[in-house]
């Protein structure tokens, strides 16, 4: 099996050398193998471009599944922040295999067997960012480059909500999709009238409303607030679970 990591950073830095040594210590003890990715960053390439640098990288490595001895049908993905949402995304889009594509990457699978999100984002949509979280959060400085806009009044032009759509993680959700680890810290409480813009773009109601979606659906999954103390270490039960979805 293979566990991929995808890095945050905002979608406008961060770097897959992020990963903890100790996750890739505790894959390799599961014997499952680890990738991390790099992605194009919005200050060049707007959305979509991280999410089709993703699903490709993911095509890619079951391109040579056999060569690098991996298990095509069990792969998973897991990040914090922007590689959460990216992680999201994929698991819960639609396959993105081309099977009359001429080029063999194309035509692989993009589908995943288990999400991990810590500090998640299961929308990008500004408009209900700022519903669901309030404050200035919407406001985020990464809103204009994603989008390439120059003012955040441009948000509500309707010929953006396509896009919005398609880089939602939580537009894509169908019955057939993977379980998923949802792990946030931010307060799950209202933002101070002070908020600051970008405060609350990682707030718990991002795994409180995907939650509410997945049982909906039918879908296994984990909510954990680093708050419960008695967790533990919960980034630990996150890979544990993750470790578990990907080996049963």
């Amino acid at each position: 099996p293979l566990l991929i990591y995808i890095h945050g950073g905002g979608f406008v830095g961060g770097d897959k050398r992020s990963i903890g040594p100790d996750i890739i210590r505790r894959c390799h003890e599961a014997r499952v193998s680890v990738a991390s990715l790099h992605y194009r960053v919005v200050t060049t390439h707007p959305f979509p471009a991280p999410q089709q640098d993703v699903a490709r990288a993911v095509q890619f490595l079951r391109s040579r599944a056999d060569e690098w001895n991996l298990d095509a049908t069990r792969f998973a993905a897991f990040g914090g922040s922007a590689g959460a949402g990216l992680s999201m995304w994929l698991g819960f889009h639609d396959d993105l295999a081309d099977p009359d594509s001429a080029d063999p990457v194309a035509r692989q699978s993009t589908r995943l067997k288990a999400v991990g999100s810590i500090g998640g984002q299961s929308t990008y949509d500004p408009n209900v960012i700022k519903a669901w979280v309030g404050g200035r959060a919407h406001e985020h400085p990464s809103i204009y480059k994603c989008y390439g806009i120059a003012s955040i009044d441009e948000i509500t032009n309707p010929k953006l909500q396509p896009l919005y759509d398609e880089v939602s993680a939580i537009q894509h959700l169908t019955a057939d999709d993977p379980p998923v680890f949802m792990l946030y810290s931010e307060p799950d409480a209202p933002l101070p009238a002070n908020a600051r813009p970008g405060q609350g773009i990682h707030h718990a109601v991002f795994g409180d409303k995907l939650g509410a979606e997945l049982d909906r659906l039918g879908i296994e999954n984990v909510y954990l607030h680093t708050s419960d103390r008695s967790r533990g270490n919960v980034q630990q039960d996150m890979i544990e679970a993750l470790l578990q979805w990907l080996t049963r």
